[in-house]
């Protein structure tokens, strides 16, 4: 028995500490293929001089206010592109911004004293999670490229809470206008 407990104590703590750096590793590493995207043009901002749209993002099944409803991300991107003659979202680069009257920039968030976040922000529900966790994004890239009728390639990259976190989307993405009242 205490030739076992010799082998087996030394192979248990061996085994103990992989699974606790391998979980680690999961941990620091936030990268989603998202599964749907989709825009929403808000028209101009006050000035006039660009144009406001959400890009929406997700990997797993949200409700209609993009909470989490099974495990997975999401991304909120509020966006803010080069006027156009139409309001299919424009592609390039969006770097983010604390402001948003820029072109090609995406405002950063902030958490809010209700726990809500005001601008861009990543959502997690993790395994086993009740709700949806919102962290404020505070930097990053966005490319959004148009590689033919409505298909687009979108690379998310940015950072919230201290973590890197990417996401990647390749297909359609519908744009709805929503400067037009409903009625």
């Amino acid at each position: 028995m205490k030739m076992f407990l010799r082998w087996f104590l030394p192979v248990a703590v061996l085994l103990t500490a992989l699974g606790c750096s391998k979980e680690r590793l999961e941990s620091d590493r936030f990268e989603f293929d998202a599964e749907w995207a989709e825009a929403y043009y808000y028209g101009t901002d006050g000035v006039g001089g660009v144009s406001c749209y959400q890009l929406d993002l997700a990997q797993g099944r949200t409700d209609a206010d993009l909470d989490l409803i099974s495990t997975g991300a999401v991304v909120r991107l509020l966006i803010s592109a080069p006027l156009a003659e139409d309001i299919a979202l424009p592609d390039g680069r969006y770097v983010g911004s604390a402001s948003r009257e820029y072109a090609y920039t995406f405002n950063y968030g902030s958490m809010q004293a209700d726990k809500s976040v005001a601008g861009s922000y990543i959502g997690l529900r993790t395994k086993g999670g009740q709700q949806t966790q919102l962290f404020p994004i505070d930097s990053g890239t966005v490319t959004v490229s148009l590689t033919g009728e409505d298909h687009y390639e979108v690379a998310v990259e940015v950072r919230t809470a201290g973590r890197p976190f990417r996401f990647a989307y390749s297909g359609t993405i519908r744009t709805f206008d929503c400067t037009q009242p409903k009625g």
